[in-house]
């Protein structure tokens, strides 16, 4: 099969970022804190910018942008214009959900069209309502959505573009 880097659901019309696993920008064992400087769309509080983790490629103690948080990673994933687009975005938790195959387990996404997929927490753009230092994420181990992710935590992200 040949490797994409972007995916289109048809039935959303999202486009969705394919993770690879050549220790590069899109690799599928980065994680990322929770982190969002917009205040219109961050709950109240931004989350947490550097956690002093090296769990992400280009990791660069004391340079911002270089640090594994989630704005830091969509920055340079619109830097770099992936699949020739700078509109790229967390996906809300709604959006997230909908990559949920209930027919797959462990990852429960479908690994034709996503061949690298975590089987843990996927962080989403959404934070809590109610508890500012958490935000949701899908579990795609099993499919089920949490916010008791707190934002400081490490997890995986997948960028969407297009929608809302």
């Amino acid at each position: 099969s040949t490797p994409w880097a972007c995916v289109q659901d048809n039935v959303t019309g999202l486009i969705w970022e394919v993770k690879t696993d050549d220790s590069g920008l899109h690799d599928k064992d980065d994680k990322y804190t929770w982190n969002n400087d917009d205040g219109n769309t961050n709950g109240g509080f931004n989350g947490y910018a550097d956690q002093g983790g090296d769990t992400c490629f280009s990791y660069e103690s004391g340079t911002p942008p270089a640090y594994c948080n989630t704005q830091a990673y969509l920055n340079r994933v619109n830097a770099a214009g992936w699949c020739g687009a700078s509109d790229w975005r967390m996906p809300t938790r709604k959006e997230l959900e909908s990559l949920v195959a209930y027919n797959y387990n462990n990852p429960s996404i479908d690994i034709n069209y996503f061949p690298h997929a975590v089987t843990l927490y996927v962080w989403s753009g959404s934070p809590h309502a109610y508890y500012t230092y958490q935000a949701w994420s899908v579990d795609f181990s099993n499919g089920s959505s949490s916010y008791f992710q707190h934002r400081g935590d490490s997890y995986a992200i997948r960028l969407v573009r297009g929608g809302q």
